[in-house]
């Protein structure tokens, strides 16, 4: 996690194919965005470093692959994980309701149980208010049910509009998530001290 004062935070990005996760990735690494969709096949991998409350920070970055013919060898990817932007398609209601599933995963293989992790509605450019304000009141439930089911681990579960066309909140979420896994590894760090 440390080497030469620079930490290393290991993050996937998951959710449905076709949710704009690669666009995501590539928009916060400052590549252009493409407007054809290349299907990522088992993972893909980015590093960026930035700093993150005055500390250097190197996020490993594993773009996880949405079929579910990826599975079995998506399972691996998420070992070591300390965080993860879940991800869906605002124009597409069911890659909300599919992250449950990827949630289960990230908790189920990460090697820690669940880890901070922020919920990206991605696409925003092409809804309007109206149309976002729905995503937004089905998001705020979904928000509550995770957030006291894991309000013991030391961290909260947040929510990001994104555009990867545009780069609309893109590097808040990742600065957030950067700050929720700071916060997680003092919590537990205190965690232990206790005990």
């Amino acid at each position: 996690m440390s080497l030469d004062n620079k930490l290393y935070f290991k993050v996937v990005l998951a959710g449905e194919a076709g949710v704009g996760k690669t666009s995501l990735r590539r928009s916060y690494l400052g590549v252009g965005f493409q407007t054809q969709h290349l299907s990522t096949i088992g993972a893909d991998f980015a590093s960026y470093s930035t700093k993150i409350n005055e500390q250097r920070v190197n996020f490993q970055i594993w773009d996880l692959a949405g079929q579910d013919i990826f599975e079995s060898m998506r399972n691996l990817y998420y070992k070591g994980s300390l965080g993860a932007l879940m991800v869906f398609d605002v124009t597409d209601i069911s890659s909300l309701d599919a992250l449950s599933n990827w949630i289960s995963e990230l908790e189920k293989n990460s090697g820690r149980g669940v880890v901070p992790f922020s919920i990206l509605g991605n696409k925003i450019d092409l809804l309007d208010k109206e149309e976002l304000e729905k995503i937004r009141k089905k998001v705020d439930l979904i928000l509550k049910k995770y957030n006291k089911k894991f309000e013991s681990k030391g961290f909260s579960i947040n929510y990001f509009e994104t555009s990867a066309k545009t780069g609309h909140n893109v590097k808040m979420a990742f600065n957030n998530l950067g700050e929720a896994i700071f916060n997680y590894l003092d919590f537990r760090r205190k965690k232990r001290e206790e005990n």
